[in-house]
């Protein structure tokens, strides 16, 4: 009796272990990274070779660390370092500083399209990234060589949804004011059409979103593996029908 009693235990021991076993897998299942990128993650293009990894796709979760990173506008210590010298440039000539935006966000992202939906976007080469930063004296610029500073003249709220900022040249090229109209065409997510017009062609527009209202979009990623590769090109906007009625 006492050896029959020892077997069934035995038995209901290794059931119970059995048991736990599969619910421990389901549980990794369910959290491992595998499933969480299945879920989140959408890919446009994949290339890989024995020397390097490409591959574009659609990050949807906001808690990711690319995410997080491009809605960082902290400056990094080189960025920090090329600003604070372009700054100093600047004080050999007369700033103004402004009192008030006139109520303008002061950071701003590209938005870019593709089949129909808006998109932010993380570019293979950083300083492609072409976000904006308003300050009260600048509008500052992204460049290879670092952050570029452009002093602000005027910044004038001509009604609801248009604004009208004066700006000087850094550098000597280039008209020495240049005119730059930000017209709100979705006040409720904060997205712009800037209109630079000292600009021609596909230089004269862009659409932008002010850094809280980001988030309501996903984000493209040019994931490039240390290795320089193409830009993605997105769909071209219509920046006609898009100022129609503003």
């Amino acid at each position: 009796m006492f050896a029959r009693n020892e077997a069934i235990a035995r038995r209901q021991s290794g059931f119970g272990y059995q048991i736990c076993l599969v619910l421990m897998v389901l549980i990794y299942i369910s959290t491992s990274p595998a499933k969480a990128q299945h879920t989140d993650t959408t890919f446009i293009s994949r290339k890989k070779t024995k020397d390097y990894y490409w591959a574009i796709y659609i990050e949807k979760n906001r808690q990711s660390k690319k995410y997080k990173n491009l809605l960082d506008f902290k400056m990094n210590k080189w960025d920090a370092k090329n600003y604070k010298e372009s700054l100093d440039s600047l004080k050999k000539r007369k700033i103004i500083k402004i009192k008030a935006l006139a109520g303008l966000p002061k950071e701003w992202l590209p938005l870019y399209l593709y089949k129909g939906k808006y998109y932010i976007y993380y570019p293979c080469e950083w300083d492609n990234g072409d976000r904006r930063i308003l300050t009260d004296s600048t509008l500052v610029d992204p460049s290879m060589e670092g952050p570029i500073p452009r002093p602000l003249q005027t910044v004038k709220k001509i009604n609801a949804n248009t604004y009208y900022l004066q700006l000087k040249a850094f550098y000597s090229i280039g008209p020495p004011i240049s005119t730059l109209i930000i017209h709100i065409i979705d006040a409720k997510n904060n997205i712009a059409v800037w209109e630079d017009t000292s600009q021609q062609g596909p230089y004269r527009y862009g659409l932008y979103v002010a850094k809280q209202s980001a988030a309501n979009f996903d984000m493209v990623v040019n994931y490039c593996d240390n290795n320089r590769v193409p830009e993605f090109e997105f769909d071209k906007i219509d920046y006609t029908a898009l100022l129609k009625g503003h």
